[in-house]
């Protein structure tokens, strides 16, 4: 599909969206410094919602937040409308395709009858689920570009780069973006916004600054200008979590973690190396959200450290040292909202993982379902990173660094290494239990679950795809009806055969192996896809926002009648 054309500038200054065709005379080359503040923004409605007030009560989500839910499994289980006899039929295709302001990194979120989508020019819309028809549309303030520290990724622009959530018991979508309104291109902001879902219109009290020391590493303020905000929001008894890593690895930077009560806006930012500023161990995980099993608990996971203590010496689990890199830890919430770590694992060669840079990190967290557990281990979790070992470990007891045997891993399972993995499984809790990964340059791979002779869970692959998946393909997605065998197809958005994103496709895959072979059902083109790229899937249609800005939907006719 073809990129919609674009006016030189869609705002008017005081950040009011102008008609399409409307141009501004182009800036200065220089610009003069401006005062520090908060990012203008109007919401604009268009449409019938012009002359309609701002939606009574909450709407339902039917995809609030980044792969289903908190657990991170990607497996949509009430889609008897996306079953392979359905995705089969002639007419299963894109209904629509939205043109949009801005490359679109963030998944869509589904939220009654409104898709939310947010771009990389923080451009935030409304839309019709059933039309594709833009009801409401918010500019945030204007994107930092990404040349002022010389890296082209995400994009020539950061804005909205992680994926939004929705909180159902107040109709609100929450979403950071980057802003270039400080005195210099030195000197951006990051903002946590909170919008009505059905309207665009911000909360009063918002948006809020992310800004100040972490906790645990006084003296060393959060830098907005050496961060980018990847992984995706966790909503969690009323507060917010959300990790930063870098831009292109550029420079001295470390990973922060940062949570924000929703109702007293109270922020507080974690270093994950205490007392740095330059330790790397960033947060980022292809754009995977944060995990929570459960109240009070959440899990995430770190990429590379520098230096010494960046990552964690030999030790137990349940004592996490202050240098967290190449770990997948978790969190304990107390009653006050504070945060802190309370166990992790880190692999026992992750000195050699720091050195090569095959960070764990690269790789997000998912907890599995209590039908993958037993008595011993009843809550598993799985993470696989750039060398493409695949860890099954309990989240009660996640393992330490080298506390197995011999100072190797304590670990439940241990699968692979296959091929590294830049993004996170999903799961299919029919057939027995299967686990899939996209394997960055490799194959879309499908691991059986079981139980070995000791009772002791394991991962075994089963198979693969035919067809290879290149550099920068998201992460997978299962659609079924419940558990139900021959209902569920693994989606999976293809990263094409371009170096940037060109010819990419939404493709379907059988989700169980026949003779190590997972059948390709179908496949479509979408035009060109951004990086790690997932769908959102809901009542029989698919939603993907796309690297040349558009929000694509694709179904049968008769699930957007």
């Amino acid at each position: 599909m073809n990129r919609a054309p674009r006016p030189h500038r869609t705002t008017a200054p005081d950040g009011t969206v102008l008609p399409h065709g409307t141009t501004l005379p182009r800036p200065a080359a220089r610009r003069r410094p401006r005062p520090r503040r908060l990012p203008r923004a109007a919401a604009v409605l268009t449409g019938l919602a012009l002359l309609a007030p701002a939606a009574a009560g909450t709407a339902r989500a039917d995809v609030g937040t980044i792969s289903f839910s908190n657990d991170r499994t990607a497996w949509d289980r009430d889609e008897p409308a996306l079953s392979p006899a359905e995705v089969g039929k002639s007419d299963f295709g894109v209904r629509f395709s939205t043109p949009l302001d801005g490359q679109v990194f963030a998944q869509p979120l589904v939220i009654g009858p409104t898709v939310v989508v947010a771009t990389e020019t923080n451009h935030v819309y409304g839309i019709a689920a059933g039309t594709g028809k833009i009801t409401w549309h918010r500019q945030m303030g204007p994107a930092w570009a990404s040349a002022a520290i010389g890296c082209s990724d995400p994009g020539p622009n950061v804005g909205t780069t992680s994926t939004p959530v929705y909180d159902p018991a107040t109709g609100t979508v929450y979403l950071t973006s980057k802003v270039d309104d400080g005195p210099d291109d030195k000197h951006p902001h990051y903002y946590v916004h909170a919008v009505d879902a059905q309207t665009g219109a911000e909360r009063s009290g918002w948006p809020v600054t992310v800004q100040g020391d972490p906790v645990n590493a006084p003296g060393k303020p959060f830098n907005a200008y050496r961060s980018l905000q990847r992984p995706g929001l966790l909503l969690l008894d009323g507060r917010l979590y959300f990790g930063f890593g870098s831009l292109c690895g550029i420079g001295d930077y470390i990973g922060t973690l940062a949570g924000l009560d929703t109702r007293t806006r109270k922020l507080t930012l974690f270093s994950t190396v205490a007392g740095s500023d330059t330790q790397r161990a960033s947060i980022w995980m292809a754009g995977s959200g944060l995990v929570s099993d459960g109240p009070g608990r959440f899990f995430l996971t770190t990429a590379n450290g520098q230096g010494a203590g960046a990552s964690p010496a030999a030790g137990p689990g349940d004592r996490p040292p202050g240098g967290l890199g190449e770990s997948v830890i978790r969190f304990a919430v107390d009653e006050d909202g504070g945060f802190a770590p309370v166990d992790f694992f880190s692999p026992s060669n992750n000195a050699t993982l720091d050195k090569r840079d095959t960070d764990l990190g690269s790789g997000g967290p998912v907890a599995l379902p209590s039908t993958f557990g037993t008595p011993a281990h009843p809550r598993l979790l799985v993470q696989v990173g750039k060398d493409g070992r695949i860890f099954l470990l309990d989240r009660d007891d996640l393992g330490g660094m080298g506390q197995g045997p011999g100072g190797t891993d304590k670990v439940v399972g241990l699968t692979g290494p296959h091929g590294g993995v830049w993004g996170h499984p999903a799961v299919w809790g029919g057939d027995g239990g299967y686990v899939y990964t996209v394997e960055n340059f490799g194959k879309l791979r499908a691991l059986r679950y079981s139980v070995d002779a000791a009772g002791t869970p394991k991962l075994s692959s089963a198979g693969t795809s035919a067809e290879d998946f290149l550099k920068m393909s998201g992460s997978p997605v299962v659609t079924s009806d419940g558990t139900r065998s021959g209902s569920a197809l693994v989606w999976v958005i293809w990263s094409g055969t371009g170096q940037y994103g060109e010819g990419g496709e939404l493709r379907a895959y059988d989700p169980v192996p026949v003779d190590g072979v997972l059948r390709l059902r179908r496949s479509f083109p979408l035009g060109t896809v951004s990086k790690f790229s997932v769908p959102a899937t809901d009542k029989g249609r698919i939603y993907v926002g796309t690297k040349d800005h558009h929000l694509v939907a694709l179904g049968r006719p008769g699930s957007f009648a």
